[in-house]
């Protein structure tokens, strides 16, 4: 297939930094507490922590993932054969493509996002569903990135998404 008749855009990592300091400090703070809980002895209490310690080192490294490795990607081909990502689509499947707000600094979402789970600001609608795209993007990229789905849509069907 033609590279001018796909849309393929891949953002890049995220790098936030509040969430990489965070969880190497979760990490260090839990392996201290585990070895000298450990040293003294095997209660309970030394079983919970442990458990409750497991549980935030995964958190961690879920954000370490989402913030060194996880790339947000969108696939749009009008013909042939979609990859097996969440976000490919056909030109005609897309309703409306826009640019959310980005969400002031006291909300959850901004919290989420500062940790590297964000879902990204570029809304893609489809018939049965809305899709988040733009994880790792600032608002120039995400700007960049809007007008080129957009364009890419209107060339494919001939005639614009809704905004």
């Amino acid at each position: 297939m033609s590279a001018s008749l796909v849309l393929h855009i891949v953002c890049p990592t995220q790098k936030r930094g509040f969430a990489a300091c965070m969880s190497f400090c979760f990490v260090c703070l839990l392996a201290y507490g585990l070895a000298s809980g450990a040293r003294r002895d095997l209660s309970l209490g030394v079983v919970i922590f442990t458990a409750c310690a497991l549980s935030i080192v995964s958190v961690a490294a879920w954000a370490l993932y989402r913030n060194f490795v996880f790339r947000d990607e969108l696939y749009i081909a009008p013909a042939g054969e979609l990859p097996p990502i969440e976000l490919a689509f056909r030109p005609d499947e897309i309703r409306a493509v826009r640019l959310l707000p980005a969400p002031e600094a006291w909300t959850p979402e901004a919290k989420w996002d500062a940790l590297g789970f964000g879902h990204g600001r570029i809304e893609i609608e489809t018939a049965t569903h809305r899709y988040h795209f733009g994880a790792g993007l600032d608002q120039r990229e995400a700007e960049a990135a809007l007008e080129r789905i957009q364009g890419f849509c209107l060339a494919q069907r001939g005639m614009p998404v809704a905004a």
